[in-house]
């Protein structure tokens, strides 16, 4: 079994945004799970923390709407230097020394400019990887992050007998040096990518603001293309759940009673899913179509979703199992997720559609976070059950994906 896959087939700059990309999971992947006890440590109540993932979310739509005409503009591959520098080293120092809900504020208007990056880094990633070779691609990036939750223990070690939040502040603070040097290492290894060059060229003689007058007619094409639609409702739903899920490490501590040592197994069992699914599982699954993996991993969500309000108070073993469960679910949903995306994208536009498709995610998800927190605040079970509910939709609509693909490939078929 090789967990360390072969990276020499790859283009310039798939080959080396993943090898760059374990130094900002050792930072990132942490920081991100660990926020909410963070917050609460420092003394936000649930709504708060709630309200926070919206107002994030609110302000990331705003970031969204300039994120194709930043990036059609600068390029893929500065776009991505100057805004990972604003999104994620400005706020690491922000929350390193944050102590109230303005100063958390602040750093969540900063963070939200990282759906430019979002844009920006995905096509500098992908657009010149073969559609063969992109699910692959998308499973060693997330095979990396799962990677880097194994710091998770050795972090609830140190919060264990320093606190959360004096361990964290320091954490943040050795965050906002490695990430900016990682940012910078990784622009000097890559290129701009052949379409981001179209891009530039063809946007060369418009400001921002003309360029952005186009989303709207290049929105409007996201209906005519075939199966596109279908896709779309499938990708929004599977963040908006994802949103819900924020409080997910607070229902373990707080409500099933598991110790921050205990909690902090919970990336090393995500992780070691993650490494055999990568090893044993994705492979083994390229003969098989996107959509129809969707399906099965939406079974395997939806069974992790019911089994989770299953877990008996402090059972780390059920724990860990149903975790596994979920983690296994969430790397093939988002590996092959992405992937049947980008496939029904144009090669015109790239920017723009993918853009405009992130722009109605974060519409539809802004009131996720502060949704979620004011069921947990009334009833933690009842967020858990809601979410289950939101799993069975997924599943629905990942079947309608696999019967759209098999209408397309052969219209004789039912």
């Amino acid at each position: 079994m090789r967990l360390l896959p072969s990276l020499t087939d790859l283009p310039r700059n798939a080959r080396n945004a993943i090898r760059m990309e374990p130094l900002w999971g050792v930072f990132g992947v942490v920081v991100m799970y660990y926020a909410p006890l963070y917050m609460s440590g420092v003394g936000l109540s649930s709504t708060q923390i709630g309200l926070l993932g919206s107002f994030t979310l609110a302000c990331s739509f705003g970031f969204q709407l300039l994120a194709a005409p930043i990036t059609n503009r600068l390029g893929r591959r500065r776009t991505t230097l100057i805004w990972d520098l604003i999104s994620w080293s400005l706020p690491m120092i922000v929350w390193a020394f944050a102590h109230s809900f303005a100063s958390f504020a602040l750093a969540a208007f900063l963070s939200a400019s990282g759906r430019i990056v979002a844009v920006s880094w995905s096509l500098l990633l992908i657009e010149d990887v073969e559609e063969r070779q992109q699910a692959r691609v998308f499973g060693i990036i997330n095979l990396i992050n799962a990677f880097a939750g194994l710091l998770t223990p050795l972090i609830g070690l140190v919060i264990a007998s320093r606190g959360v939040v004096a361990t964290l502040r320091v954490y943040y603070l050795l965050g906002a040096v490695g990430m900016t040097v990682m940012f910078v290492w990784r622009n000097a290894l890559t290129q701009e990518t052949q379409r981001g060059e179209a891009a530039m060229q063809e946007h060369r003689d418009l400001n921002p603001w003309q360029s952005l007058a186009r989303t709207p007619q290049l929105v409007r094409t996201l209906g005519r293309r075939p199966g596109l639609k279908g896709v779309v409702a499938f990708y929004v739903l599977t963040v908006f759940a994802e949103q819900m899920n924020l409080f997910q490490i607070l229902f373990f501590s707080a409500t099933l009673g598991f110790g921050a040592q205990a909690v902090s197994l919970v990336p090393v069992a995500t992780a070691i899913t993650t490494i055999l699914m990568y090893s044993l599982v994705l492979r083994r699954l390229s003969a098989v179509s996107a959509e129809l993996t969707l399906v099965f991993t939406r079974a395997l969500g939806l069974l992790g979703a019911a089994a989770l309000l299953l877990i008996p108070a402090g059972n780390l073993g059920a724990l860990l199992l149903v975790v596994s469960l979920l983690a296994g679910a969430t790397f093939l949903t988002q590996t092959y997720r992405d992937a049947v995306l980008f496939s029904h994208l144009p090669q015109q536009g790239t920017a723009d559609l993918y853009s405009a498709v992130q722009t109605l995610t974060l519409l539809v998800s802004v009131p996720a976070a502060g949704l979620a927190g004011a069921i947990f605040s009334a009833h933690p079970r009842t967020l858990f059950m809601v979410i289950a509910g939101l799993n069975v939709v997924l599943l629905l609509l990942a079947v309608n994906l696999h019967r759209a693909r098999r209408t397309r490939m052969d219209p004789a078929l039912p």
